[in-house]
């Protein structure tokens, strides 16, 4: 969450790095503070960083009763995004100068982009004080407040600033980013749609295709995430966001394409490489979740990517030599991860009872992915239990519907219990997903050759014989003396 308000964060306030700036914090005048810091400006026109932050710092030593000497100095390390000190230095000018309206903005920020919320949201409470209806000082105060996670009093915070001006975009953005937070959608569309439609910024718009994903409008999500992108082709949250929503629709091939096209575009970074590892996993394609584990490691050096490394490795058979890694990485943790990594470890070396109890706790958290349930529906096989491995084979299915090795074992579990008239109901519907696949088309010959016994009919017979013979001209067919056996009975 903080991570993208940070983003927001950038977006209210813009920090200047331009000579420009400082030009403006300086007034025309013979005044030697002044002359000073004139000097320190033409110093950084030129690029000379170092000599102009040294000749500030003697500035503020000389004439320490000089707000403007103070202010410039916040700035420059403002600019350098070195925003404790940005934030000591603006503290100094208004001291100096307590109603200046600009010095409690740049305080104010200056302090939450150092993550010091508490003075932020201090600082903003004062300013409120001092201008007792200034929607850009609220708005500030709503921040702090939405930092410290108070947020129902961020949201009053956010409306009033809106109510105050109905042109701070802002405020009313954070007031729905809140709406979202505590499912309020309708209040959260009511504000989105307008903003998109009087200002349809980048975050604006990807704002409002979160919002549409939540709500299950994929279509308007995805046309929303793309305009996000038309505004700033370099959003990578937007990359993301439509690969996400892609691959909840099970169109993978696409949601990967995006993720390409974010690399293309030299949007590296570990949110990049973690949101592709999330599809493969996802998909069971456990070689490749791999490899992008491994370049989010590249960006970020994580516990819990090592343990992801670590399950994909024990998926694809690789044991030797990982139970000491699998105990030192999950000691003393409770999470999903850890859970989900001593499950599988534990159901390769055989241990179906501590898999099972691994694997279940997993899903008690948050961690719902097909391949647990399928694990699951294989241990409670392995047990006889065919409740449960029916349960979990349709979980397995209902989280992936194109899961084509669930659909396989728990065709063949029917057959087993030799309950064809299950199995026949199976491979119909694996057959609407997977069209032309040989092996339930086999399977699907073979259930009805079992069942004709009770269900004899000729058209079921020569529906049979029909599909055995597609079969046989692909050179697929598995089942010819069933075939032979049929042709005699009907002599």
């Amino acid at each position: 969450m903080f991570d993208y308000l940070k983003k927001i964060l950038e977006q209210v306030r813009e920090i200047s790095q331009s000579v420009d700036d400082y030009r403006k914090l300086s007034p025309s005048g013979a005044m030697p503070a002044v002359a000073q810091v004139n000097q320190a400006i033409k110093l950084l026109k030129h690029k000379k960083k170092e000599e102009a932050e040294a000749l500030l710092l003697e500035a503020v030593e000389l004439y320490p009763a000089n707000e403007s000497v103070f202010r410039t100095l916040g700035y420059f390390y403002e600019a350098e995004r070195e925003f404790a000190k940005a934030a000591t230095y603006f503290q100094k000018a208004l001291n100096l100068n307590p109603i200046k309206k600009d010095l409690f903005m740049r305080l104010g920020y200056a302090q939450l982009s150092a993550r010091q919320n508490d003075e932020a949201c201090k600082t903003f409470e004062r300013g409120k004080n001092v201008f007792k209806s200034d929607a850009d000082i609220i708005t500030g105060y709503g921040m702090a407040l939405y930092r410290l996670e108070k947020f129902e009093e961020a949201r009053v915070e956010f409306v009033k600033a809106f109510a105050i001006d109905s042109h701070n975009m802002n405020a009313l953005f954070l007031t729905a980013t809140i709406d979202i937070m505590f499912g309020d959608y309708e209040r959260a569309e009511t504000r989105l749609s307008l903003l998109v439609k009087v200002s349809p910024t980048t975050a604006h718009l990807y704002e409002y295709a979160k919002l549409k994903n939540l709500r299950g409008d994929y279509e308007s999500a995805l046309k929303l995430a793309k305009r996000a992108l038309d505004t700033n082709k370099n959003f990578l949250p937007a990359y993301i966001l439509l690969s996400e929503i892609l691959n909840t629709r099970f169109e993978v091939n696409e949601a990967l394409e995006w993720l390409q096209k974010a690399e293309d575009n030299e949007l590296f970074a570990a949110s990049l490489y973690m949101a592709r590892a999330n599809i493969y996993i996802f998909q069971e394609d456990f070689e490749n979740a791999l490899i992008a584990y491994r370049k989010v490691l590249e960006f970020e050096q994580d516990k819990t990517i090592d343990m992801k490394i670590l399950i994909c490795e024990i998926l694809l058979g690789r044991l030797d030599g990982k139970e000491e890694t699998v105990n030192a990485l999950t000691e003393g943790e409770e999470g999903e991860v850890a859970r989900m990594l001593l499950g599988v470890w534990n159901y390769k070396t055989g241990n179906f009872a501590k898999a099972e109890e691994n694997f279940r706790k997993a899903l008690q958290i948050t961690l719902k992915l097909p391949i647990v349930y399928y694990l699951l529906a294989k241990i409670y096989e392995a047990g006889e239990d065919n409740y449960k491995t029916e349960k979990y084979y349709d979980l397995a299915i209902e989280k992936n519907p194109y899961h084509l090795q669930a659909y396989k074992d728990f065709v063949e579990h029917y057959l087993k219990l030799e309950d064809f008239a299950e199995a026949r109901f199976k491979i119909k519907k694996a057959l609407k997903l997977f069209p032309d696949n040989a092996y339930f088309e086999n399977l699907l010959f073979y259930t009805g050759f079992r069942l004709l016994n009770s269900r004899s009919s000729d058209y079921n017979v020569k529906e049979l014989l029909k599909l055995a013979e597609k079969l046989e001209k692909n050179s697929t067919f598995l089942y010819a003396d069933e075939k032979n056996a049929l042709i005699r009975g009907l002599e």
